[in-house]
């Protein structure tokens, strides 16, 4: 800091576009922290199980989300099973179909 201050009148330019580069990097360096944090998550071993059963690209009833925890978890309860369909698609790798509907998109449509 106390060389930052005892900058001479000629320099202040080179420090200031020092700065501002040094800035310029953090703001990228956030960026793709938080661009890789959207695009990773962590399921746990019941979600993990649903997935294991879905295709990429595939167009899934909410209802048959039921039935995968139902059949491939320990999770019986409605409220619990309720819960954990509208988390599981809540997150990032499912899109809204339509109505009762998803798609499961874990690569958020860049497939072609």
């Amino acid at each position: 800091m106390s060389e930052e201050l005892n900058v001479r009148p000629e320099d202040a330019l080179e420090v200031a576009q020092q700065a501002l580069a040094e800035v310029q990097d953090l703001e990228q360096r956030v960026a793709e922290l938080e661009a890789n944090d959207e695009s990773t998550v962590d399921y746990d071993d019941r979600d993990e199980a649903v997935i294991d059963y879905l295709d990429p690209g595939e167009t899934v009833p909410i209802k048959r989300l039921h039935k995968l925890y139902q059949r491939h978890t320990d999770i019986r309860a409605d409220d619990t099973l309720k819960n954990r369909v509208r988390g599981l698609v809540a997150g990032p790798d499912f899109k809204i179909a339509r109505a009762g509907e998803i798609v499961y998109d874990p690569d958020g449509g860049e497939r072609r």
